[in-house]
């Protein structure tokens, strides 16, 4: 895990969300302080880090250039990369997996449209 990676903080609201359920006195992420949300993002960064060498979570970054990740979308449908030619990281194109170039959707216009993705592997 090499950049940040954008699960850490995923996991830390989701923690704070489910002890916040369990004691309603408890703040919302946003209103925790800095110093607390500092120590649940660093806990939630150790569990990742736990859950990959375990493999039972993917490596955030393309292990080579011939991998393409593997989505699973809210509604648990699963989403793969496109190839595109040439390679663009802005605009990531996905198809669902049919494997249907007809399917293909941009995967950021997908996200600012509200649906959200979690990476839950690779191809090759």
């Amino acid at each position: 895990m090499t950049k940040t990676d954008p699960r850490i903080l995923q996991i830390a609201i989701r923690r704070q969300g489910i002890a916040r359920k369990e004691d309603s006195r408890l703040p919302r992420w946003d209103q925790l302080p800095a110093e607390e949300r500092d120590r649940l993002l660093a806990e939630s960064a150790a569990w990742l880090r736990a859950a990959v060498e375990a493999r039972l979570m993917p490596l955030a970054e393309r292990p080579t250039d011939k991998h393409a990740a593997v989505y699973l979308d809210d509604y648990d449908e699963l989403w793969a990369e496109y190839p595109s030619v040439p390679h663009s990281d802005s605009e990531t194109a996905i198809v669902p997996l049919v494997w249907a170039s007809e399917q293909c959707k941009i995967k950021q216009e997908m996200e600012v449209q509200g649906t959200t993705f979690r990476l839950i592997g690779w191809s090759e």
